[in-house]
């Protein structure tokens, strides 16, 4: 069996049009699956897994230092997702577009109740001819560090750098940040502690905790400290509130201790939760500043908002194509599909669709209604056209020119009705020159179209 990456029809179509278009695509979303039981074979026609068993957020990509060419993605399954076969992996861009598919050996994503206690790190490797349509964005919030990272990176040494030989770092004051490297003899600890005391009954083995949690806890007998392990003499978790005693101590008084030095270091750990442990999102996201993705979808130009530039090309970073009557995929540009449809074109009738042709176009508000320019609908087109109009008489010193639209023998007036309206100049209306003079117009106000005095600017549409 061979295994391999490869670029989907969808994601050769995304790279295509991002490098010719001065774009970037930008992957979100690695995912496994176990392919319904059975090995796969990847197909640039597939668009998800056989069978998806976890998604999440791509932890973090990064590019090969020998080949620039080359970057791996990186996704982390939590220990306690149930356990599946993994055949089968996909990274997927913003869009839910699965842009890459694989096939991997058979591998068992263990548990916790097969005594793993590590979460699982899985990686795949990529080559891409272009990278500078590969958009690398990533919330550190929600980016995993795996253990062997955080042991070989974390360490005083290397946040703090600075000190001397044989120095320790140490707090300068009670200021969140004041610390400073010095003599390991003078170095002083200060640790808050969060306390709770229960008084324990007869065959009593479970105690629910209401002030402190069983992370980094340490809990003491009566005075004594007994361990965390499972057996007679020590205690286990049960959940985040409750402790487990491995035997009774009726009469006895149980301390729990909270916030040890050795305590604290579980929770940076706490992001693999992906925030869903914050209590208050609506107003963790008001003191942070940011919109959730419903607020940021209202708040935002939806698809089909039509934009002008006063700038040749698009800028890096915009969701935004050009008014230039091209055709796009319709999976890959869903959103704006759904909005415009196939208005200003069916594409292929297939799998593209058009966006509009503003180039060279004056625009013009639909009537909606109004009256003023009905049976028009959005999209739809209208061609050039001259209000009606008459010319005026120059009056009686043309009695005996020749003109067209008629003239009186009785009194000289030129104009219809026998010159009776008096209603023409001598002009023709084709070109403006007089018709028996010899005084054309100025330059530049002859053409080939009626327009007024107006700025071109690029027109660019909402995606």
């Amino acid at each position: 069996m061979n295994y391999k990456t490869i670029y989907t029809a969808t994601g050769l179509a995304l790279v295509s049009q991002a490098v010719s278009q001065q774009r970037t695509i930008e992957l979100t979303h690695f995912a496994v699956g176990d392919g319904r039981g059975n090995t796969i074979e990847p197909v640039e026609s597939m668009t998800q897994l056989v069978r998806e068993k976890y998604r999440a957020t791509i932890n973090r990509i990064y590019q090969d230092p020998e080949n620039e060419n080359k970057y791996t993605a990186e996704m982390i399954i939590p220990v306690t997702v149930e356990g599946f076969v993994v055949r089968e992996i996909a990274l997927f861009d913003r869009n839910g577009n699965m842009v890459l598919v694989g096939n991997t050996p058979e591998v068992h994503k263990p548990t916790l109740a097969e005594g793993v206690t590590q979460d699982s790190v899985y990686r795949i490797p990529f080559v891409i001819s272009n990278p500078e349509v590969l958009e690398l964005n990533f919330d550190p919030n929600v980016i995993i560090a795996t253990h062997q990272w955080i042991l070989n990176t974390l360490t005083p040494a290397t946040m703090f750098p600075g000190g001397t030989n044989g120095q320790v770092l140490k707090k300068k004051s009670n200021a969140d940040g004041d610390t400073e490297w010095a003599d390991a003899g003078s170095a002083e600890v200060f640790v808050n502690t969060i306390e709770e005391e229960q008084s324990l009954v007869a065959d009593q083995l479970i105690v629910d905790l209401s002030t402190t949690t069983t992370t980094g806890a340490a809990v003491y007998i009566n005075g004594d400290r007994i361990t965390n392990k499972a057996g007679a003499d020590g205690w286990l978790a049960t959940t985040p509130t409750r402790i487990t005693l491995g035997k009774a101590y009726p009469g006895a008084k149980i301390l729990i201790v909270q916030n040890e030095p050795l305590g604290a270091a579980p929770y940076p750990l706490a992001q693999k939760n992906n925030l869903s442990d914050v209590l208050n999102k609506p107003l963790a996201r008001q003191n942070l500043g940011v919109m959730s993705a419903d607020e940021a979808k209202f708040n935002d130009c939806p698809p089909g908002t039509v934009v002008t530039l006063a700038s040749q090309n698009i800028p890096t970073g915009y969701r935004l194509l050009k008014c230039n009557g091209a055709a796009y995929s319709r999976t890959a540009y869903a959103d704006l599909f759904a909005a415009i449809g196939t208005s200003y074109g069916a594409g292929d009738g297939v799998n593209t669709f058009n966006v509009p042709d503003a180039r060279g176009e004056f625009p013009r508000f639909a009537d909606d209604g109004r009256g003023v320019d009905a049976g028009r609908v959005v999209g739809s087109k209208q061609s050039q056209q001259v209000l009606k109009h008459k010319h005026h008489s120059l009056g009686e010193n043309y009695v005996n020119s020749m003109w067209h639209f008629g003239r009186s023998a009785k009194n000289g007036y030129l104009g219809s009705n026998g010159g009776l309206d008096r209603d023409n100049y001598l002009y023709y209306t084709s070109d403006g020159t007089e018709y028996d003079g010899d005084n054309p117009n100025p330059t530049g106000t002859v053409g080939n179209e009626n327009r007024p005095r107006n700025i071109a600017l690029l027109a660019c549409i909402r995606y």
